[in-house]
């Protein structure tokens, strides 16, 4: 799979050869898909919670008297039927929405996620990115030379390019990531990826046996 190269002032280069052990690995979208849910239950929080009714504050005197009524007995103003009253199996504030995917399959996902960019063009490599002062409007002037100006744009860096990845934080549709940060979601998320030549490598390293 080749992807076109280019330099961090947006003008395009030769071809680079991306590794088939990253960018050409062929998935079932079920599998994306349940890569995809993992990632955003994971996400979730338990945040909804409901009082019971022990919880509200009601009066506690009788409603009224026990008998002779000839109306139903109730001593509670805070049971589940009255208005105002508890919420009867209502979310605690406990709920577990954690989903775990075994490694080997969370991996294999991840590397589909990328296979398909790969697959549609969508992938190119970054030359020089070690020289970039970090400016935002250099930034933004190759992205619009590379044609990228309002596409929502994924883009990777080394662990030690933070300066570079500082010019796309004030960016709309920029996403900046170190290669370590990558995930399934976050390929499958952005239209169009970028990747520095020094994360390519360390991808290399993390990926190809």
């Amino acid at each position: 799979m080749m992807a076109l190269a280019y330099d961090i002032k947006g003008t395009a280069g030769e071809k680079i050869t991306l590794p088939r052990e990253i960018f050409e690995v062929k998935v079932s979208p079920a599998l994306l898909a349940q890569a995809v849910r993992s990632y955003l239950s994971n996400q979730r929080k338990a945040s909804a919670k409901t009082k019971t009714r022990g919880d509200v504050q009601k009066t506690t005197a009788k409603m009224y008297k026990q008998k002779g009524t000839g109306r139903a007995r109730h001593g509670s103003y805070a049971a589940p039927i009255f208005v105002g009253g508890g919420v009867a199996h209502g979310p605690a504030g406990n709920q577990n929405y954690k989903k775990v995917m075994p490694k080997k399959i969370a991996r294999q996902a991840f590397l589909g996620a990328l296979s398909n960019k790969a697959a549609q063009k969508d992938v190119w490599v970054l030359t020089g990115a070690d020289k970039s002062n970090g400016k935002t409007a250099d930034g933004s002037m190759m992205l619009e030379k590379m044609g990228l100006g309002e596409s929502k744009t994924l883009i990777v860096a080394s662990g030690e390019q933070k300066v570079f990845l500082r010019a796309f934080r004030n960016i709309s549709g920029i996403t900046g990531k170190n290669s370590t940060q990558l995930n399934t979601y976050v390929v499958m998320a952005n239209k169009k990826m970028i990747v520095t030549r020094e994360a390519l490598d360390e991808m290399q390293k993390a990926y190809v046996n």
